[in-house]
């Protein structure tokens, strides 16, 4: 979960963003359009977490830990060619359980307080939409194995909080999927069946 602090640099403050553990689980249904072409949806249930700092001058001040899970619908296009697939679309997602953990310290010159305040209400936005893509390698007639990668196009932050830093989904996953249906083979088209001739 990527964030923007604003810090004042001329100060001596900075940010530092870091990625927490993700996941996604879910099923895709695909229907080939033409060749090499085909279009997917599904249902998935996505864990998305980060964690924020700033920092004044070699001090942290402040910290944020944030997990959301969230229930996506991917719409996809997906082009395959040689054992490979290549997938882009949107995604939307909608929170269902979201949590996180907010840090102060005392300034770099003493003054204030250390609190730490937990909460289950990040004051998000009722959905998130981004883009997402995919690539992917054929194992076996059942196994893919690839990489998924998914961006917010939004920021997801509530205003109504009171505080502009924005926040936006970010996620990089390895993929390991099942096919439940093997692919359909092309129909063998068989010679023609000659009628017989009659005479007169």
């Amino acid at each position: 979960m990527r964030t923007n602090l604003f810090p004042a640099t001329s100060r001596g403050e900075y940010q530092v963003v870091d990625h927490r553990f993700s996941w996604f689980l879910g099923g895709s249904a695909a229907h080939k359009f033409s060749g090499p072409l085909s279009f997917s949806t599904g249902l998935y249930w996505s864990r998305i977490a980060g964690h924020d700092e700033y920092w004044q001058q070699d001090k942290m001040i402040r910290e944020a830990d944030r997990q959301v899970h969230y229930l996506c619908l991917p719409m996809m296009v997906h082009v395959s060619l040689h054992g490979f697939q290549f997938g882009a679309g949107y995604q939307l997602g909608v929170p269902v359980v979201q949590s996180g953990t907010f840090s102060t310290y005392p300034f770099a010159n003493g003054f204030g307080n250390s609190s730490i305040q937990e909460t289950n209400d990040l004051v998000l936005t009722r959905t998130d939409m981004g883009v997402v893509g995919e690539l992917g390698h054929l194992l076996s007639d059942r196994f893919d194995l690839g990489v998924r990668y998914y961006r917010s196009l939004q920021s997801v932050k509530d205003p109504r909080d009171g505080y502009s830093s924005p926040l936006y989904n970010e996620q990089l996953v390895l993929t390991l999927s099942y096919r439940i249906l093997p692919k359909r083979k092309p129909k063998e088209v068989g010679s023609p069946v000659q009628q017989p001739v009659l005479s007169e």
